[in-house]
């Protein structure tokens, strides 16, 4: 039998076919979500549907490991057992391996990129970093090596500490990315909130082209 209620007004059918279009449009909901969201902008998307992970900062993390008995604390350097040469002969700050992502700030991310000190990432997609990013950064998409595991534990960050950033705002793909990088076992991986808005608003150094180098 085909009738679903004793009156006849609804068949078994006609149930099946509704319950088939509500999944069918939850789905095609769901892609859209997720393709306004993946610019890491809160103007796009239903941002009260997403909420990034906190991040702590790279100053916050350092405070915590200098403490006696903080997380991670950084080893004592026998040559200086008062830590007063913690910070590089160059003045840039140490990076604490606490084994997940830190949040760096724009003037700590250009004393890193002046110095050459760190391995930059900018994980947006190619188009977007060949029309501008930072000199120097390796575009490693979010979209493209989630799907290749491989391509993300090959990258070899030289035993520098890894900056990431991407569009911004939530930095949605710069979140990920830094996650599956220390998954990947990545150590000293920070994530640049501001990303290529805040570097270009600050009137830092720009690159343009599909090299690292730029053109």
């Amino acid at each position: 039998m085909d009738r679903w209620w004793s009156d006849g007004t609804e068949t078994g059918s006609r149930l099946w076919q509704g319950i088939a279009m509500i999944v069918v449009t939850g789905f095609v909901l769901g892609i859209a979500q997720n393709a306004l969201l993946r610019k890491g902008s809160p103007n796009d998307g239903l941002a009260w549907r997403y909420t990034p992970p906190k991040l702590d900062s790279l100053e916050e993390v350092s405070a915590q490991a200098s403490q006696p008995g903080g997380e991670n604390p950084l080893p004592p350097d026998m040559n200086d057992p008062l830590g007063l040469g913690r910070a590089s002969g160059d003045g840039l700050p140490e990076i604490p391996d606490v084994g997940r992502p830190i949040q760096i700030q724009i003037s700590k991310v250009k004393e890193f990129f002046d110095a050459e000190a760190a391995a930059i990432i900018d994980a947006r997609e190619p188009a977007e970093y060949a029309e501008g990013h930072i000199p120097g950064a390796i575009n490693l998409p979010y979209d493209q090596v989630v799907t290749d595991p491989v391509r993300l534990e090959a990258f070899d960050a030289g035993g520098k500490p890894i900056i990431i950033y991407c569009g911004g705002g939530t930095c949605e793909l710069s979140m990920n990315l830094a996650f599956a990088l220390v998954d990947a076992g990545k150590k000293k991986v920070l994530v640049f909130m501001g990303g290529w808005p805040e570097w270009q608003a600050s009137g830092f150094p720009v690159a343009t082209g599909a090299a690292a180098g730029g053109a």
